[in-house]
């Protein structure tokens, strides 16, 4: 009877396992409503105060030692030149599978350095509407980025998921828009 009872325990572990081991991290925001983020958010010339946005993310994967937010525009490329990069954060540590961030606090990782300077920069869009892309990378290590000096680089997604291709274990992304 015990033989039988490890059996289907095991049967059971192995038909879970995979299913667990690939839960989808969730990452959502009371600052955008509708698909819209709030006005707070965005810089003094369209009214706002500049303040980051309220992140929450949930199903962080075993193995995470860290975390890294990256927040960029790439509508700024027509009136811009080039994706603009809002806000870089990297290597924010986490325990467990969650992670919460309230909206204007400033996250415990390496503060890097996006078009606008250090820290957050709030969404200044020249041409009418813009979406903007937050994204969260789980990291099985901390990332060497260039977040700050002469050599700092302002990480779009794109670039971030480049350099740091073998540190990512999951990435999750929400978009809002601002005009």
């Amino acid at each position: 009877m015990n033989f039988l009872k490890i059996i289907i325990i095991t049967i059971c572990s192995l038909i879970l396992t995979p299913c667990l081991a690939f839960a989808e991290m969730k990452l959502t925001s009371e600052s955008i409503i509708n698909s819209k983020i709030d006005k707070l958010h965005a810089c003094s010339k369209k009214g706002g105060k500049d303040v980051s946005p309220q992140l929450a993310l949930s199903g962080i994967p075993n193995g995470t030692k860290s975390i890294s937010i990256i927040m960029d525009d790439p509508d700024a490329v027509k009136p811009a030149g080039k994706i603009w990069v809002h806000w870089n954060v990297f290597n924010i540590k986490v325990n467990g599978d969650s992670y919460s961030l309230s909206s204007g606090k400033k996250p415990s990782g390496t503060i890097g350095k996006g078009h606008g300077g250090s820290g957050y920069k709030g969404m200044c869009p020249p041409d009418g509407k813009h979406t903007y892309r937050i994204a969260i990378y789980a990291q099985k290590e901390n990332v060497k980025a260039k977040a700050s000096g002469f050599s700092a680089v302002k990480y779009t997604l794109e670039r971030f998921e480049k350099d740091f291709s073998d540190s990512i274990i999951q990435k999750v992304m929400i978009t809002g828009d601002y005009k």
